[in-house]
């Protein structure tokens, strides 16, 4: 069987898949250009809140690729707007999930980080499983919430003190989450993600840490259900 792979494509927009199905992770646009091209093929599109950098083009490639889109009232509301098939679009709420073969989404309501907008803005965490491997992805999310009780393989994580958690938040949940493997994203300076990586296996010796590069694909997989690869 063919191991489950996440690709990274910049900032929050990973692409999580395997021969069978995929999902992409907030497809959003950065300094004016599409993380994620139109053609990507997903079957699923997940995205954590309205904001630009998150949503980006998803109504778009919902309507290219024909692909379920998941959010939350407000971003669901956006990307109707923006053209996203209302056939395709699907609200869900905190806790609920969402199946398809192959593939299980659940969604967890997380607390958006530090804003300058008056209203906190709703912020959904997705965690995906496909082929036995559970990714989840916390978009803006400054708070670790209920996610200690789900079985989280692999941990998207913000870092950046602006928008979500700072690096000693990040590391802190990701001690008490207990991923295999985290992911640092949305990083906003050297600085931050340097500390983060000097500090992580002191915090969370348990956990595997890698940073990706835009481009950069990881396979992952449970061997004998026991031992958790990474390559």
């Amino acid at each position: 069987m063919d191991m489950p792979v996440l690709k990274y494509f910049g900032h929050a927009a990973f692409k999580f898949y395997s021969p069978k199905v995929s999902v992409i992770f907030d497809p959003g646009i950065v300094s004016n250009k599409a993380l994620v091209p139109e053609s990507e093929k997903t079957n699923i599109i997940c995205v954590s809140h309205e904001h630009r950098d998150h949503l980006g083009n998803a109504a778009q490639l919902s309507a290219k690729q024909k692909a379920f889109l998941l959010g939350n009232e407000q971003t669901i509301k956006v990307a109707l707007k923006e053209g996203a098939p209302e056939w395709l679009v699907r609200r869900i709420q905190s806790g609920e999930t969402f199946e398809r073969p192959n593939i299980k989404v659940t969604a967890l309501e997380l607390k958006h980080g530090p804003s300058t907008e008056p209203i906190n803005t709703p912020n959904l965490c997705f965690i995906v499983e496909i082929d036995k491997v559970r990714v989840a992805n916390l978009g803006d999310a400054m708070t670790k919430g209920l996610l200690e009780q789900y079985p989280i393989d692999v941990l998207l994580i913000g870092v950046d003190e602006t928008e979500a958690f700072n690096s000693n938040q990040s590391l802190n949940a990701i001690a008490d989450i207990k991923p295999q493997l985290a992911i640092p994203m949305h990083i906003r300076t050297e600085h931050e993600i340097d500390y983060f990586f000097t500090h992580a296996q002191t915090v969370a010796p348990k956990t595997n840490f890698r940073k990706m590069k835009p481009g950069d694909e990881i396979r992952v997989e449970w061997l004998a259900g026991t031992e958790f690869s990474i390559s």
